[in-house]
C-alpha cells in the first residue's frame, strides 16, 4: 500500500519560470492541475493548483511526459522538503515526485 501526499485533478500542463533572487537568475518549473469540488452552497467550482517540480525532475525527458498528460485525469504524488537559507531563515514545500494517469475502475 502506498502512503503520502496525493492530488487527483486533470492535468494542465507543465510551465517554467523565470526569476531573479540576490542577483542570480534561475528557472522554476511547475505542474498546474484542476480539481473540482462543491462549495458550501452545493456548486461545483474549478481550481488550479500549481504544485512545484524540483530540480532532479525538470529534465526535458520528465516535463515532456508530464506534458503528455495535459488534458487527463492524473494522480501527482508528492514529498515535502524544508531546509534554512544561507541567512538563517526556514523554508519548506511541497515538491512533486510524480504523475500518473488515473483510470476510475470498471472504465479503462
Amino acid at each position: 500500500m502506498n502512503t503520502g501526499i496525493f492530488c487527483r485533478g486533470v492535468m494542465l500542463g507543465a510551465i517554467s519560470e523565470e526569476k531573479t533572487y540576490d542577483g542570480k537568475a534561475r528557472t522554476n518549473f511547475s505542474l498546474g492541475v484542476q480539481t473540482t469540488s462543491r462549495n458550501e452552497f452545493g456548486v461545483e467550482e474549478n481550481k488550479t493548483h500549481k504544485y512545484k517540480i524540483g530540480s532532479e525532475r525538470n529534465d526535458a525527458k520528465t516535463l515532456n511526459y508530464f506534458n503528455s498528460l495535459k488534458g487527463k485525469l492524473v494522480e501527482v504524488t508528492f514529498e515535502t522538503r524544508s531546509g534554512i537559507l544561507e541567512n538563517g531563515n526556514k523554508w519548506s514545500g511541497l515538491y512533486v515526485t510524480g504523475a500518473v494517469e488515473f483510470k476510475p475502475e470498471g472504465k479503462g
